[in-house]
């Protein structure tokens, strides 16, 4: 081999390479025939690739009560597989590890590393770099300089003692460079296991993280110039800029252009075509190679095609459903296979194990002392600034991705390598735990004050969230709005959130729309959504003042994204609208609401679906509303709201009272200071039902059949050893997020078609009773403190005949 060819070739930096033509079966004629199966290509590959997958589900399936991340039991397959655990054996080693079949596992590696940092550029919004205000800023810049100006004092008195043309002088520069890096993709996948991605905690980790990343990478690129300028290569100065801008201008203005259209020719609700994801691959694969001939590792490239996907397009979430598993299933595992082969323990020294250690807990150190000190300067609570510094500490494949390039590239050695790879998967064992125990993002609701119907005022504007996922419910929700009676004196404002369930966006957003303008004609979900409420807004102007906001969410922890809002916004209601059917996903959302919300919570299950009777498309006229009360703290919430409800004059109120020999004093307190202050009000109709057993209460719910009624309002829990629900125990779902008595209201033993509204009322409600509702008489009528109770039932018969009291 010639002197050139081997320049050439030393960046393997694997010892001497000779060139022989290659023999190795692709297929093996089988063990009977004499064959043996691990001199073909084929068979190999599929025992390394099955061992090591078998290997990692494993342990996954062994550590997973411990908490421990997927990539630590991935990584570790591969090094027990390896050198490191079962590979110190020569024959398997060599056997496994072959060179020629060595070579086809490099070449899924690399298939593997492009597939997998286009995913991370699919998956990232740089758009979050625009949103992230002043502390995510600080935050970023702090986190990405202060590790590795302090790396560099510390890696000066550690190579002290080394010569200057040293390669382990090198390699621990290269550590010390690494390791002061903050990779974006590692913290939202460390967030997201955590379930604190749409946090306040995690919003801050992923904004500062992503401009930590940016920064960084801006900075390596410049220290890349200059170094060819004081060298001299001006050769190289001038080329590698102008082929990367070339490279830069086909991605956003002939590639991007192309997703355009193929977006356009995906129509809504439909699968992405799989020719669409035959052209991607074959463009991911051609700006690869463009960018290896022309000196750029094929990983940015792959970056840079990923981060130009429109964000939420059905080509973005397509290629992730369609590739995703196929990327995670077959080509990961050669990466870790390629990890656990050159992670060598055996061959470590304990001096340099010291340094490299060293380096790495400087970084630890200091990326945790940036957190630290970026609060200071914006007030944020210490305790949230040292989890979002243990966050950004965490590592993951794609750090160890970085990690095996440098091997590669800047000549790395396998010490290093090792003792880097081994702590990256111990650091994120240790921190995991330790941000799960120290941080609870639910204990912000739960410390709330307490809010809800019964603390609003009739003289101040009465705040409700409204909740959707499925937009045939927005008709029913505005029917709703409209019966809770906006006034001059009581003003709704409505806060709409459309929830939008995450797929291939890796950032969850939170967007606030405008409505003042006039909705643009483009036909979507969302605009439709705030297009239905922009006209009721127009409707009842100076009466109901409407907000839209969109969250794109895993549903899992979208409720945290819902009861931040009610926070801040301190609304007394949250409404989660729903169909008759749902999954098991909204099911856990409306779980989560109700256990964590610091406000009422309502669930409102659309019986009939999509229909004209909008009051945003015709007018409003008259609107039945039947209240079912039987008792407890979330019936007299529903009784306070149908008070407010029965106030509008084009609202009917039926109240069904389902009564036991032995009712709760605050059951009757509440119900009386509901007839005094409903005495003269001819829309308002009681009826009392005695019940002695579960089966008389089901048999008074099935009498709505009989009734005409828009809207049916429960109470979610009630007393189970009340005489109303015994029996009632074993119905529905354990537990039931609608309530006993909700599940039956929506199940097929009741014909009705009208809408239930399951209503529960704050936590602190409950603990703390208010013996006096804010109630206010209805208009026009006079309020009665004192009443007689047979001149008033003689007056409420003489008003209405057909009004049932209770005698």
């Amino acid at each position: 081999m010639n002197s050139t060819t081997s320049s050439n070739l030393s960046f393997l930096d694997c010892g001497p390479v000779y060139c022989e033509k290659f023999r190795m079966q692709v297929i093996s004629i089988g063990v009977f025939a004499g064959s043996n199966p691990t001199q073909s290509t084929l068979p190999l590959l599929l025992l390394q690739l099955g061992l090591v997958s078998s290997i990692a589900g494993f342990l996954e399936f062994l550590f997973r009560p411990l908490g421990v991340p997927k990539h630590v039991t991935d990584i570790l397959s591969g090094i027990l597989l390896g050198p490191s655990g079962v590979g110190r054996n020569k024959k398997f080693f060599e056997t496994l590890f072959a060179p020629k079949g060595a070579m086809v596992l490099d070449v899924y590696e690399t298939i593997c590393m492009i597939l997998f940092s286009f995913f991370v550029g699919l998956r990232t919004d740089v758009k979050v770099i625009k949103r992230a205000g002043g502390l995510a800023l600080t935050m970023g810049i702090l986190c990405s300089l202060l590790p590795q100006i302090i790396n560099a004092i510390v890696l000066r008195s550690l190579t002290k003692d080394i010569p200057d043309d040293s390669n382990l002088g090198h390699s621990l520069s290269v550590v010390a460079g690494l390791e002061g890096l903050i990779n974006f993709h590692v913290v939202f996948l460390t967030l997201t296991d955590q379930k604190f991605v749409n946090t306040e905690v995690g919003r801050v980790a992923l904004s500062s993280s992503m401009i930590s990343g940016f920064f960084s990478w801006i900075m390596i690129i410049l220290r890349r110039l200059v170094l060819d300028i004081v060298q001299g290569r001006t050769t190289l100065v001038i080329v590698n800029p102008v082929s990367r801008g070339l490279m830069l201008l086909c991605i956003l203005y002939v590639i991007r252009p192309l997703m355009f259209w193929m977006i356009t020719k995906t129509p809504e609700g439909k699968t992405l075509k799989q020719s669409y994801v035959c052209w991607m691959i074959l463009m991911l694969f051609g700006i690869a190679l463009y960018s290896e001939v022309n000196g750029m590792h094929h990983v940015f490239s792959s970056i840079l095609l990923g981060l130009a996907v429109p964000d939420g397009s059905p080509l973005q979430s397509g290629l992730v459903n369609k590739l995703e598993g196929f990327v995670y299933g077959v080509f990961m595992p050669s990466f870790i296979m390629n990890v656990g082969r050159r992670v060598d323990i055996y061959k470590l020294e304990r001096s340099l194990v010291g340094k490299v250690e060293v380096l790495v807990a400087t970084s630890f150190l200091s990326k945790l002392a940036a957190s630290l000190l970026a609060s200071t300067f914006w007030d944020m609570a210490l305790t949230d600034a040292f989890l979002i510094g243990l966050l950004v500490t965490c590592q993951g494949i794609f750090d160890i991705q970085f990690f095996t390039i440098a091997e590669k590239i800047e000549s790395l050695s396998t010490e290093c390598f090792t003792v880097m790879v081994i702590m990256a998967i111990v650091l994120p064992t240790i921190v995991r735990p330790i941000v799960a125990y120290i941080y609870n993002p639910s204990s912000q609701f739960r410390t709330a004050q307490k809010r809800g119907i019964h603390a609003t005022k009739y003289n101040l504007e009465f705040k409700i969230l409204a909740c959707i996922h499925q937009e045939d419910t927005v008709p029913t929700l505005i029917d709703v709005l409209e019966a809770s009676n906006p006034t001059r004196k009581s003003p709704i404002v409505a806060y709409v959130l459309d929830l939008v369930e995450l797929v291939g966006q890796s950032i969850p957003l939170f967007i606030s729309h405008k409505l003042k303008t006039s909705p643009s004609s483009r036909s979507n979900r969302t605009q439709r959504i705030i297009t239905a409420f922009y006209h009721y807004e127009l409707q009842n102007q100076g009466l109901v003042t409407v907000h839209c906001f969109t969250s794109v969410s895993p549903f899992e922890t979208i409720h945290n994204d819902i009861c931040l809002l009610a926070l801040e916004k301190s609304t007394s209601l949250i409404i989660l609208s729903q169909g008759m059917f749902t999954d098991s996903s909204i099911k856990e959302m409306n779980n989560n609401v109700l256990e964590n919300a610091p406000c009422t919570v309502g669930i409102l299950v659309d019986c009939k679906g999509l229909t004209e009777s909008s009051a945003a498309v015709r007018p409003w006229l008259c609107f039945h509303v039947c209240l079912i009360f039987i008792g407890g703290p979330d019936d007299r919430e529903a009784l306070i709201y149908c008070s407010r409800m029965c106030e509008h004059a084009n609202i009917t109120l039926t109240i069904i009272h389902i009564s036991e020999a032995l009712p709760s004093e605050l059951d009757l307190d509440a119900m009386d200071r509901f007839r005094d202050t409903n005495v003269y009000n001819n829309r308002v109709f009681y009826n009392s039902e005695s019940v002695k057993e579960g089966t008389d209460t089901v048999r008074v719910l099935q009498s709505l059949n009989n009734i005409d009624c828009d809207l049916i309002v429960v109470g979610r829990k009630h007393d189970a050893q009340s005489s109303a629900m015994t029996g009632l125990a074993d119905w529905g779902e354990k537990p039931p997020e609608l309530g006993v008595i909700g599940d039956i209201l929506v199940s097929p033993d009741i014909e009705s078609k009208a809408a239930v509204m399951i209503l529960q009322a704050h936590s602190s409600h409950q603990e703390h009773e208010l013996l006096t509702p804010p109630l206010t008489p209805t208009k026009n009528l006079q309020y009665i403190t004192t009443v007689d109770p047979d001149t008033e039932l003689s007056k409420l018969r003489e008003l209405n005949p057909e009004l049932k009291v209770p005698s």
